[in-house]
C-alpha cells in the first residue's frame, strides 16, 4: 500500500520540455515511486485531482525568510505554503544568518527586522544548519553564503573597501561554508562601499564558488541611473572569471530609466550567448520595497550608516542632499511607507502625504524619517513598469522569485507594519497574471520557471520535477481559479486555487486548511 495517491490530475512535470498528460502520483516514504496509470491500487490516503493541474512544489530562490527571522518567528511559513512553494533559499542579498565570525555581527546587518527576536547559538555553516534541524521546518530551507555578512564580520563592523587580504580570508571561509551546506555566495552590491578596482578584490571568492560549481548571485550596486553599469560591471565578473552569475530580481526603478531595461536584456542575451552563464530572476509586481536610505546620493553612503546619519545632520551637506534628491525627480506619490518607521502613524502613508503633514517638501521629510529611525525604514516604491515585468517573466533566461518572506497570519491588533504583497502572493499571481490572462507562456513554460529551473540552476537535488525517485514536493491547484488576494493596502491574506500542497509526502495544506506537518528538510549543496 502506498502512504499517498494523487489520482485523475493533469500533470505539468516542472521538466518544461513536456506537455502535460493526465497521470496518477503515488508516494511512498517522502518519495515519488509511481507516475502513471495505477488503476485500482490503494493508498493510506487518496486525493482525487479531477479537473486540477498537479506540479512540482513551487522553490522560491530568492527568499527572505532567514533574514527576516520569520523562519523562526512565524515557523509554520502559511503565506508560503498556502501559495504552493514547498522549498525556499535564503542568504540572498549579501546577508545570510552564517557562517558569522562572531554572535554580534547579525546585529550590524539587520536592516529588515529585530535580531534580538532569536537567540544566535552558532557560528559556521554546519552549526547554523545543524541548529536548523532541531526545529521544525514547515518548507525545505537551503542557504547561500552572504559575502556582505562576511566581509562585514572580518571588517569589524568598518565601512571601508577590504584589502586583497580580507578577501583572501573570506574566501576561505566562503569554501568553508560551501563544504558544510551552502549553495553557494551571494553578494550585495547596492549595500557595499565599492570603488573603481573593487572587482579586483572578488577573485578570489568568484574562484572559490567556481571550483566548487556553486551558483553567485548578486544584488546590483544600482537600479535607476546607473543600473546599466551596474548590470556590465557584474557581467564582466562573470566573464572574466567564468563563474556562473545570476541577477536577482532584475528590475528599473524610475519612469525615466525604464527605456533601459530593454537595453540590459540584450546585453544579457549577448553575455549568455558569448558563453557567459547568466540567468536573472524576476518578482511579477510593478512595485518593489526598499530600504528608504537606498534614495539616497551615491556620496551620502559611502563610509556606511555612522556616516550617513553624521551627512543627514549636518546642515551643509544636508542642502546639497535636498538638492540631488530633487534632480532624481522621484515622484513622492508612488513612494509608501511599510515598515520599520519611526512612528507607526506613518506606515501606510505615502512620502508626499507625510511631507504635508510635516509642512515641508518630500525631500525633507525622506531625511527625517531617516534620522527617526536610525535609517531602518522599509517603503512600498510603485515606481516600476509593467511593460518592463511582462519582458522579464516571459525571458527565456528568467525565473521568478518573491524577494519575499514567509508569514504566519497575525491577530488583526498585531498588524502594525506591512509586508509586501509578494510574500503573500507571488507565484499565483505569476500564474493568474501572465500564463492564465496574458498568455505569456504555456503552463508547461511557467510551472518549469517556478520548479525545475530553479531547482537546476541552484543545484537542488531530486526536486523540482515530478519523477519517480525524486522527493515528493507537489501542489495540487485549479488554473480556473489560482489568483493572489493580498494587496499593498491589505497584504495579510492568502492566495486561492491551491487545493492542496505535499512537503515531503507530508499534507502540508488541504482544503483551505494548514496541517502543521513541519515535514521541510534542510537542504544541503554537497
Amino acid at each position: 500500500m502506498y502512504d499517498l495517491i494523487i489520482k485523475n490530475g493533469t500533470v505539468i512535470d516542472g521538466s518544461g520540455t513536456k506537455e502535460k498528460f493526465m497521470a496518477d502520483i503515488a508516494v511512498h516514504n517522502g518519495v515519488i515511486v509511481k507516475v502513471g496509470a495505477l488503476g485500482t491500487a490503494e493508498a493510506k490516503k487518496t486525493v482525487d485531482a479531477k479537473g486540477l493541474y498537479v506540479s512540482p512544489g513551487f522553490i522560491d530562490v530568492l527568499s527572505h525568510s532567514d533574514t527576516n527571522l520569520t523562519l523562526f518567528t512565524a515557523p509554520g511559513q502559511e503565506s508560503l505554503i498556502s501559495q504552493g512553494v514547498t522549498t525556499i533559499i535564503g542568504g540572498n542579498c549579501g546577508y545570510s544568518l552564517a557562517p558569522l565570525i562572531s554572535g554580534n555581527v547579525i546585529d550590524a546587518e539587520q536592516r529588515w527586522t529585530d535580531p534580538t527576536q532569536i537567540n544566535i547559538d552558532w557560528l559556521r555553516m554546519s552549526e547554523f544548519l545543524a541548529k536548523l534541524e532541531e526545529k521544525k521546518l514547515a518548507v525545505n530551507f537551503g542557504t547561500l553564503t552572504g559575502y556582505n555578512t562576511l566581509i562585514k564580520g572580518i571588517l569589524k563592523g568598518d565601512y571601508r573597501q577590504p584589502s586583497r587580504q580580507e578577501n583572501e580570508i573570506a574566501a576561505f571561509l566562503l569554501d568553508q561554508s560551501l563544504e558544510e551546506g551552502s549553495g553557494g555566495m551571494s553578494v550585495g552590491f547596492a549595500y557595499l562601499y565599492q570603488d573603481k578596482n573593487f572587482a579586483d578584490h572578488l577573485e578570489d571568492l568568484f574562484a572559490t564558488a567556481k571550483k566548487q560549481n556553486k551558483i553567485i548571485t548578486v544584488h546590483l550596486k544600482d537600479e535607476s541611473d546607473r543600473f546599466l553599469d551596474s548590470l556590465h560591471a557584474a557581467l564582466a565578473l562573470a566573464r572574466e572569471f567564468d563563474a556562473p552569475l545570476h541577477i536577482s530580481h532584475l528590475k528599473v526603478v524610475g519612469k525615466q530609466f525604464w527605456h533601459n531595461f530593454q537595453k540590459a536584456i540584450r546585453a544579457i542575451e549577448e553575455a549568455s550567448a558569448s558563453g557567459v552563464s547568466v540567468t536573472f530572476d524576476i518578482f511579477p509586481y510593478a512595485s518593489s520595497a526598499l530600504a528608504l536610505y537606498l534614495l539616497l546620493p551615491a556620496w551620502v553612503k559611502v563610509g556606511g550608516p555612522d556616516m550617513i546619519m553624521k551627512r543627514l545632520k549636518n546642515s551643509f551637506e544636508r542642502v546639497q542632499v535636498v538638492k540631488d534628491l530633487k534632480e532624481q525627480a522621484i515622484d513622492y506619490d508612488k513612494i509608501t511607507i511599510a515598515s520599520r518607521a519611526p512612528d507607526s502613524v506613518f506606515v501606510g502613508k505615502t512620502i508626499a502625504e507625510i511631507a504635508k503633514g510635516f509642512g515641508t517638501n518630500g525631500e525633507e521629510a525622506i531625511i527625517q524619517l531617516l534620522l527617526g529611525s536610525n535609517l531602518k525604514v522599509i517603503a512600498f516604491a510603485h515606481v516600476l513598469d509593467e511593460g518592463n515585468i511582462q519582458m522579464g517573466v516571459a525571458h527565456p533566461l528568467s525565473i521568478i522569485g518573491s524577494s519575499g518572506a514567509g508569514y504566519s497570519m497575525p491577530p488583526s491588533a498585531q498588524r502594525g507594519d506591512l509586508p509586501h504583497p509578494r510574500s503573500f502572493g507571488t507565484f499565483p499571481r505569476f500564474l493568474k497574471k501572465y500564463v492564465a490572462e496574458k498568455d505569456l507562456l504555456s503552463w508547461e513554460q511557467a510551472i518549469a520557471k517556478i520548479t525545475g529551473a530553479p531547482a537546476r540552476l541552484f543545484g537542488i537535488a531530486n526536486r523540482g520535477v515530478l519523477k519517480e525517485g525524486n522527493s515528493a514536493d507537489i501542489v495540487v491547484f485549479d488554473p480556473r481559479t489560482i489568483a493572489d488576494a493580498a494587496t499593498f493596502q491589505n497584504p495579510y491574506q492568502y492566495s486561492k486555487g491551491v487545493e492542496a500542497v505535499f512537503v515531503n509526502g507530508a499534507v502540508a495544506y488541504e482544503k483551505k486548511s494548514f496541517t502543521n506537518a513541519f515535514s521541510g528538510k534542510v537542504l544541503r549543496f554537497l
